[in-house]
């Protein structure tokens, strides 16, 4: 446990070597949250409706969306097909690590760190901007909430092993990895709330692991009545999702020492 601990410690102070880099990135979290609250309070700030959301429901929707983006799918275990290609697995490789704990332990490095710039960016965009959106009280929704966020963590962490496992058949890991963000970002609900579209198309997309990030977690802490439904397919994704990225890590990692890298 101590080493992983120790882990966790060199990838957070990683973060602060470059901190025009770092101011860079917290600057451009502000302003994903900024330029959709403008269009939205263009479209909506005067009154009305667009697929039952008001003003209120949207900046709750979009507010919950930018939170979330940056605890679940900022992840360090997006350069694990760089590591791969650059020969950098082996040094972890070597040492007495379970693999899938060293990358959890930097996951969870990056996570800290958002959630603590988060602590001073959410009062002062909620200060400045006053969006009216809805705060849940409720404690017992909030831990299945909670319980949530945990599982899409997990779904996405597994999702990036899968993809950067890739890296073990081919050097150019940049066009899975392209593609995968063009997805996250319809699929998830990132770009606008999935109950938008139609009925077929939001069931098609409840059998991807992608909803399951961002909208359900949202779905939840809003006090859905199919919260239980939702766990469960989260809970089901992670399984699935841990196998299957076991599974293609292992015959990766056969190919990698074979090769000599």
């Amino acid at each position: 446990m101590k080493k992983y601990l120790s882990i966790f410690s060199i990838t957070l102070q990683e973060y602060f070597v470059y901190r025009l880099n770092m101011f860079m990135w917290r600057v451009r979290q502000i302003f994903v949250f900024l330029l959709p609250y403008f269009l939205w309070r263009a479209v909506l700030g005067g009154g009305g409706y667009i697929y039952g959301y008001d003003f209120g429901s949207i900046m709750t929707y979009l507010f919950g969306t930018t939170i979330l983006r940056s605890l679940v799918m900022g992840s360090r275990t997006v350069d694990l097909g760089w590591m791969i290609n650059s020969g950098m697995l082996t040094i972890p490789l070597m040492r007495p690590l379970n693999m899938f704990a060293f990358l959890l332990s930097r996951d969870a490095a990056d996570k800290l760190f958002n959630l603590s710039f988060m602590f001073i960016e959410i009062p002062l965009i909620l200060l400045v901007f006053k969006p009216p959106v809805f705060l849940q009280t409720d404690a017992f929704t909030l831990m299945l909430a909670i319980v949530s966020i945990i599982f899409a963590i997990l779904i996405y962490f597994f999702i990036n092993i899968f993809f950067g496992s890739l890296g073990f058949w081919t050097r150019d890991v940049w066009a899975p990895r392209f593609l995968l963000m063009v997805i996250l970002e319809f699929a998830t609900g990132a770009m606008f709330p999935l109950d938008m579209l139609s009925n077929l198309w939001q069931n098609v997309l409840l059998w991807t692991p992608f909803p399951y990030l961002l909208f359900i977690p949202l779905r939840i802490y809003l006090g859905s009545s199919e919260t239980i439904m939702y766990l469960l397919g989260q809970a089901i994704w992670v399984v699935l999702l841990y196998l299957l990225s076991r599974f293609i890590w292992k015959r990766g990692l056969l190919r990698y020492e074979a090769e000599g890298r």
